[in-house]
């Protein structure tokens, strides 16, 4: 706002008696325009704008009326929406988490599926993922295994159903030691038919005992839960000390929860109303993996859901 638009309209033969460049226009440029570190896109983004006015200028000469520039004209000089940045789900789905993951051009937010279906223990990792998200899946998966009682799983379930973990846009590569608790949240998830809240985002390491490890990257992970409409973020217990560095603005506007163990993780981010109840009894749906059958929904031969249970 102090640099760049003054810059590009003086380039241009511009002043602010020619045009204005409102703060959602800037917002929108950035957002869906460049994806940088720095600003050397924004800046050739903004000089498009600008030259394409330029334009006008001459052709209207002393008719031309200062102009404000916003959202539908930036569409309007630069065309249809080069990215996009992550954003929460609308509503609570069941395998369906929203994870923070840090890249080379800041905080970005991660939606990971799992889907479970018949079969013989397979865990299968999709979405071009790196070394360490794959040992992450695998600690999460033995996690998992570890507290079946207490999530109403059979003690062998997972030699019934495949498990298939998969974080969309592929064509990304994604690595880092802080989807562990994203990972661990979603398949348990998709194991016991319970939603994720879709206003919550996490990140963070899990050891084979459930523990939270701390995690890099944290300000900018933050940022873009803010940016991407969540109002709850589940960070390790360690990293309370990196808060200090976090924006103001954010602070006000995130709940953040400081955990130190996944059974926590799956108290906030599960919709169950009473979170102790349900890591007792679990929810019982599927006769051949389930410790209490139920028969379909409706029918005289269902299970009650357990106390806690949405």
């Amino acid at each position: 706002r102090r640099h760049l638009i003054d810059k590009v309209r003086e380039d241009n033969g511009l002043t602010d008696e020619h045009v204005l460049f409102s703060d959602a226009a800037m917002v929108e440029v950035i957002r869906h325009y460049t994806r940088e570190a720095g600003v050397r896109s924004l800046e050739r983004e903004l000089a498009a704008i600008a030259r394409k006015v330029a334009r006008e200028v001459v052709k209207q000469g002393d008719d031309w009326k200062r102009i404000r520039i916003t959202p539908r004209l930036v569409k309007k000089y630069l065309g249809v929406h080069r990215f996009r940045y992550g954003k929460t789900e609308s509503e609570d789905l069941v395998g369906v988490t929203t994870g923070l993951a840090y890249t080379e051009v800041g905080g970005e937010l991660l939606q990971t599926e799992v889907s479970v279906s018949a079969g013989q223990g397979k865990l299968q990792v999709t979405g071009r993922l790196g070394e360490v998200m794959q040992e992450s899946a695998g600690a999460a998966m033995s996690y998992i295994r570890s507290r079946a009682k207490q999530l109403g799983l059979k003690r062998d379930f997972y030699t019934k159903v495949d498990v298939h973990v998969h974080v969309p846009e592929g064509g990304t590569p994604k690595d880092g030691p802080s989807a562990g608790i994203t990972l661990a949240t979603t398949i348990a998830s998709a194991l016991t038919r319970v939603p994720v809240r879709a206003n919550v985002a996490m990140t963070g390491e899990i050891t084979l005992r459930g523990r939270v490890l701390p995690i890099g990257g944290l300000k900018e992970k933050l940022i873009a839960a803010q940016r991407g409409g969540v109002d709850t973020a589940i960070i390790p217990k360690e990293n309370e000390k990196d808060l200090k560095d976090l924006p103001a603005v954010i602070k006000k506007s995130l709940r953040i929860i400081l955990v130190e163990h996944m059974d926590e993780v799956l108290a906030e981010a599960l919709a169950v109303s009473d979170p102790e109840s349900f890591l007792q009894s679990g929810i019982h749906e599927l006769d051949d993996i389930y410790e209490v059958p139920r028969g379909p929904v409706g029918t005289t031969g269902d299970v009650p859901h357990p106390a806690g249970v949405n």
